[in-house]
C-alpha cells in the first residue's frame, strides 16, 4: 500500500514524494482514511511510530487556506511544538497554507505577528496559547481540527485543566478532534469521553525491547557518576 491509495491531496502526496517516503507505516494507513472521513480518532502509540505524519497529513489535505486558524496542534513541550510545527511546514508547502508556533519562555511579538499574517495551523503548548487568548491574538471560531498530542504526557505535567479550557474554547459543532497518548490511565479516558465524539480507537502494539539489550542497576555515589559512566563505555 502506498500514500497514493489513501485519498490525500496531490498537494500533500507531492510533498511526502519529495520526502522520500513511499509506504505508510501502520498508525498512518489506519488512521489517514479514517480522519479524511472526519471521524474523531483516539491513536494509541509511541513516539517514532509516524504518528505525527498520521494526524499532519489528513488535516493539510482538508483544508484550504483562509488566513485563519483552523488547525489546532497542542503539544506539552516547545521542543515537540517545534518538531511537530516542522513537519506540518514540510509536508504543508504546496498547500498555501501558513504554520504558527506558539510557546513559552520567549517573547510573544514574533508569535503574535505569525498569527497576524495568517496562520491556518497552529501549533502550540497549552500555557502560551491561553496567554494569546486572553491577549485576543488567538481566536478559535473557524477551527475545524482539534489535535491533542501526547496527552499522557500533558497529564504529567499538570496541563490538563488548561487543555479542558482550550477545548472549551473550540467550536463543538463540526469540530473533529483527534487524540494521541502513549498510555491510556483512567484520567485520561474519562476526558477522551468528556471531549471526543464517536471516536475510533487505533492501537498499535508497543515494540518490544531488543533481545540484545541488558538492563543493569549501579549504585553510586553522585560525585563518582562521571566515573561510572566512562568506566562502563569502555566496556562496550
Amino acid at each position: 500500500m502506498g500514500f497514493d491509495t489513501l485519498g490525500l491531496s496531490k498537494a500533500v502526496l507531492e510533498a511526502i514524494e519529495e520526502s522520500g517516503y513511499t509506504t505508510p507505516t501502520p498508525i498512518q494507513a489506519q488512521a489517514i482514511p479514517l480522519i479524511l472521513e472526519g471521524r474523531d480518532v483516539i491513536g494509541a502509540s509511541q513516539t517514532g511510530t509516524g504518528k505525527t505524519a498520521a494526524f499532519a497529513l489528513p488535516s493539510l489535505s482538508k483544508l484550504t487556506p483562509m488566513g485563519k486558524p483552523q488547525i489546532l496542534v497542542l503539544e506539552p513541550t516547545r521542543e515537540l511544538a517545534h518538531q511537530v510545527a516542522e513537519q506540518f511546514i514540510k509536508y504543508g508547502k504546496h498547500t498555501g497554507l501558513k504554520v504558527a508556533l506558539l510557546y513559552g519562555g520567549v517573547g510573544l511579538g514574533q508569535q503574535t505577528e505569525e498569527l497576524k499574517a495568517g496562520a491556518d495551523i497552529v501549533v502550540a503548548t497549552p500555557g502560551r496559547l491561553v496567554d494569546h487568548f486572553y491577549r485576543a491574538t488567538m481566536r478559535f471560531g473557524e477551527l475545524k481540527v482539534l489535535i491533542l498530542d501526547e496527552v499522557d504526557r500533558m497529564l504529567d505535567m499538570g496541563f490538563l485543566p488548561q487543555v479542558r479550557k482550550i477545548v472549551n474554547l473550540c467550536p463543538w459543532d463540526e469540530r473533529q478532534t483527534l487524540f494521541f497518548s502513549a498510555t491510556m490511565p483512567p484520567a485520561i479516558q474519562t476526558f477522551a469521553q468528556w471531549c471526543l465524539r464517536e471516536p475510533v480507537s487505533i492501537e498499535i502494539a508497543r515494540r518490544a525491547v531488543a533481545s540484545t539489550i541488558t538492563h543493569a542497576f549501579y549504585p553510586v555515589a553522585m560525585d563518582q557518576r562521571d566515573e561510572l559512566l566512562l568506566a562502563l563505555l569502555d566496556q562496550t
